[in-house]
């Protein structure tokens, strides 16, 4: 009882006196703290909004000059005899998951034996993806998502080299990482006219649709220029109605339309594929999807003749 006392009398004599000068002083000091935390609080919630739309409008500019370049380049390089498509062209579409899964290469020897332009999204630069398919092919690559180990992008593989090879980035407004569209022009055998391809891996993550449409509104004056065949073909995440709108009124707008698929066993998200080709100045003879497990998207084999 008496140490309890004691401790009571100790406690009284060193209480601080709320009304003293240093009572207030430390008052001061824990009301400066708390709002110096309350301020880094709002400061960083700004600064991440600030990030976000920062990213969101530049996404939705299309890079000056970009476009405008590839455009004038077009049909101006000379071409050699013997360096032409000619024919019905097979064609392949697949988003190949960064080459990462167990079989891609087995799968791709397989159902990419005989083609002249494979359209690859995903492509890794270390897989040797036109090795792959067969000795002699040429490779057109876009960069996009890239470590210290794998650099990976948009591939496009082709029997014949192209005339004319240009490339557009885009930005994923969340992620901070590049979307790759690579652009090539070929030469036709038997034709003054030329062919046009893009490979088009389309921003995934956004609010609304302001970032995907400015992707596919970068392409209107490189289609607007090329007056021959056309095809465009990828992963275009066209996972929403509003998605899948944009790209078929871009598509109306420039002249392509669909590649159908029956039976339709593409990659779906939401109940939408993902995947499509459009052409222009072609019709399809032939098309099918090819169902793996070496990718999380199922591959595209089409037979496309010029009209």
């Amino acid at each position: 009882m008496a140490s309890s006392a004691n401790n009571r009398d100790f406690m009284a004599q060193n209480a601080m006196d709320v009304s003293s000068p240093q009572c207030k002083n430390l008052l001061h000091v824990r009301h400066w703290l708390f709002y110096m935390r309350f301020l880094r609080k709002i400061l960083t919630g700004w600064l991440l909004l600030g990030t976000l739309m920062a990213g969101f409008y530049l996404t939705a500019t299309p890079v000056a000059g970009q476009t405008e370049q590839c455009a004038t380049s077009l049909g101006q390089a000379l071409t050699r005899e013997g360096e032409e498509l000619s024919g019905a062209l097979e064609v392949l579409s697949w988003n190949i998951q960064k080459a990462g899964n167990v079989g891609w290469a087995d799968d791709l020897a397989n159902f990419g034996a005989g083609i002249d332009l494979a359209f690859i999204q995903e492509a890794s630069v270390q897989a040797h993806i036109p090795q792959t398919i067969r000795e002699n092919m040429y490779q057109a690559f876009a960069a996009g998502y890239t470590t210290d180990s794998m650099q990976t992008g948009v591939m496009t593989v082709s029997s014949s080299l192209p005339s004319v090879h240009c490339n557009l980035t885009s930005w994923e407004p969340w992620l901070g990482t590049p979307k790759a569209t690579s652009i090539t022009e070929y030469p036709l055998q038997g034709r003054r006219d030329r062919l046009l391809t893009i490979n088009l891996h389309a921003v995934n993550f956004t609010l609304g649709v302001v970032n995907f449409q400015a992707q596919f509104q970068a392409l209107t004056d490189v289609l607007s220029s090329h007056q021959g065949p056309v095809i465009l073909a990828g992963d275009l995440n066209t996972w929403s109605d509003k998605r899948q709108a944009v790209v078929e009124n871009f598509m109306r707008e420039h002249g392509l339309g669909p590649v159908v698929f029956e039976p339709d066993l593409r990659t779906t998200t939401f109940g939408h594929a993902l995947d499509h080709i459009y052409v222009r100045g072609m019709r399809a003879e032939s098309a099918r999807v090819i169902q793996v497990t070496s990718s999380d998207h199922n591959a595209l084999r089409v037979r496309l003749a010029f009209l």
